[in-house]
């Protein structure tokens, strides 16, 4: 707002603010007091000089001219009311003292200094207007000045104007006051309203934008998976070809590399907007380690960086965690080891820690100067501009991991020493689980060999024949049809009879969920019951969700691997080693 107004620019005023209608209301009271003043120089009085009115309104019309010169504001406020204050003593003690008439303008003071400067401003004028009368009426008690009134039809008339300009005055001031309230109260109805309008417009960008993310997620995944699945059957086949099979290799891990990227930027967008929900269920913890630090440890041989990782024995075996989520955190900081561990080693460990389970990963890279440890936890930071040109990356890998570990009510931290190497670390409130069911079963004796009938449902060709591929490779004697939609499947459903169902999350048409459903409410007892894998490239655990409540029994990921299907297959199909219709 501007400060510097000149002396006619109230001209322009907007109200379009408590700020400006305060100042409004001082013009008002200032012209107010100024008119009175001057029409009170015109009314007969013989017991004071009148020319004290007339300099008191010129004073008032004075003040009015600066009133846009906002930091004078309180000045201006304080001035007018101490004119008014000299001038009604002025006129009192000339025309009665404390029994004046004029007096009765005394007792109005306060309104106007409680509406212009607030109820501290107007506790100090409403002392000040008490020492004046009571200054009169002792003035008056030792005969300092008269107490008389004059009762000729002047002074009466003169009387009369008092009692109600002082009405007047008082119901203008209030009132307007009142109309500079609603006035706000309207822009803040209108504000709200506007507020309101736009939550809902951020609400639907948002909710277009998460279907958008999805969309892309989900169109950038198929075919990554897709890659990867034939990928490994690429290289089953070229398992005596060491040169083929290097270049196999290298598309796998460009494509792995590419399709973690993608995920990292979903995975952010979806922390960002408090929409990542964890799925928490038992995970065995060795295991996970594992899992993760096998793919790092051929890294680091490549680089004579020796990695080693350990698990405390007081640990439990198994714990509820969201497998996925604690297995993208150590990928991320192990990728991180990996990236930045030119030589020495790498130590990867997993603690038990007073209610807490701490993993840690310390290597003996280049470390973290001490004023840039904070900031690698944030989104696109590195530890510093060198960093960022010579090894790249999107810098979203610890900011997601921050996130994760605060999501699972944890905490996440670095220490570090430049040219010593860095200990990155985070805390999880990991409770006891039970084994689940199945978990120490033997595969190979279950369901390997039966002639399975399998219902493959998927609308992309390249998806039907990486999951054909898989099933076949585990299943050498299993039938596999395929649908290319809902609908087909349906139909198929009605006419042959199955054993299992695979289920892509997203097709055209009629969506895996919604055929789930009308398979679910199939008349036919043996296909409403039917076990149904769902399939998706989406990793979060809202569409893991959907699918289950929609009637899926379970839900992969893509690119499905033979050994996750076959003890998923194993565990719906309770059936030992022979065909389970029989």
């Amino acid at each position: 707002m501007n400060t510097s107004r000149g002396p006619l620019s109230f001209l322009n005023f907007a109200v379009v603010s408590v700020y400006s209608q305060r100042h409004w209301l001082l013009l008002c009271c200032l012209l107010g007091a100024g008119a009175n003043s001057l029409l009170f120089y015109f009314v007969p009085q013989p017991g004071y000089n009148h020319m004290a009115n007339l300099v008191a309104a010129g004073f008032y019309f004075a003040l009015g001219l600066f009133v846009p010169y906002h930091r004078a504001y309180t000045l201006l406020s304080n001035l007018a009311l101490l004119t008014a204050v000299l001038l009604m003593s002025y006129i009192a003690a000339n025309t009665g003292g404390i029994n004046s008439p004029a007096m009765v303008w005394m007792t109005i003071l306060a309104v106007p200094a409680l509406l212009l400067l607030g109820r501290r401003w107007a506790l100090g004028w409403v002392g000040v207007v008490l020492l004046v009368i009571l200054l009169q009426f002792v003035a008056v008690m030792q005969g300092w000045i008269s107490g008389e009134v004059d009762q000729s039809p002047d002074t009466i008339l003169w009387a009369l104007l008092d009692k109600v300009l002082v009405i007047v005055s008082l119901m203008l001031i209030v009132n307007f006051y009142d109309r500079m309230h609603q006035r706000q109260m309207d822009e803040v109805e209108q504000g709200n309203a506007d507020l309101e309008a736009t939550q809902k417009a951020l609400i639907l960008a948002q909710s277009h934008k998460d279907e958008f993310i999805a969309s892309v997620g989900h169109e950038l995944r198929t075919p990554m998976n897709a890659i990867l699945g034939l990928n490994g059957v690429l290289q089953a086949e070229l398992a005596d070809q060491p040169e083929n099979l290097e270049i196999a290799e290298h598309i796998r891990e460009s494509t792995e590399q590419l399709l973690r990227l993608v995920s990292d930027i979903l995975d952010f967008s979806q922390l960002e907007a408090g929409q990542l929900k964890l799925l928490e269920q038992p995970v065995h913890l060795k295991e996970a380690l594992h899992h993760v630090i096998e793919p790092f440890a051929q890294k680091a041989q490549e680089k004579s960086v020796v990695l080693h990782w350990n698990v405390d024995p007081a640990l439990p075996d198994w714990v509820m965690a969201d497998g996925q989520r604690l297995r993208q955190m150590l990928s991320n900081l192990l990728d991180n080891a990996v990236k930045f561990t030119h030589q020495g080693q790498i130590h990867v460990r997993a603690k038990h820690q007073e209610g807490w389970v701490r993993f840690e990963v310390e290597d003996t890279g280049r470390g973290i100067p001490l004023e840039r440890q904070e900031q690698v936890f944030k989104r696109f930071e590195h530890a510093d501009i060198q960093t960022k040109r010579a090894y790249g990356g999107t810098g979203l890998g610890l900011a997601i991991c921050e996130q994760l570990a605060f999501l699972q009510g944890g905490r996440i931290g670095v220490n570090s020493t430049p040219g010593q190497g860095a200990l990155f670390w985070f805390e999880l409130p990991l409770k006891t689980s039970d084994a689940p069911k199945l978990a120490n079963e033997s595969i190979s004796t279950r369901t390997s060999n039966a002639a399975l009938r399998f219902l493959l449902v998927d609308d992309n060709a390249v998806n039907l024949m990486v999951a054909r591929l898989v099933l076949n490779k585990c299943w050498p004697d299993a039938s596999v049809t395929s649908a290319a939609g809902g609908e087909e499947a349906l139909a198929l459903l009605d006419s042959q009879s199955f054993d299992l169902v695979l289920m892509d999350m997203i097709m055209p048409e009629l969506d895996g969920m919604e055929a789930t459903r009308r398979l679910r409410a199939h008349a036919r007892a043996e296909v409403a019951s039917l076990p149904v894998i769902g399939l998706t490239a989406n990793t979060n655990a809202r569409d893991r969700e959907r699918c289950l409540h929609a009637g899926m029994n379970e839900v992969l990921a893509k690119p499905i691997d033979s050994k996750t299907v076959k003890e998923t297959v194993d565990r719906l199909i309770p059936h030992t080693g022979q065909n389970p219709r029989g």
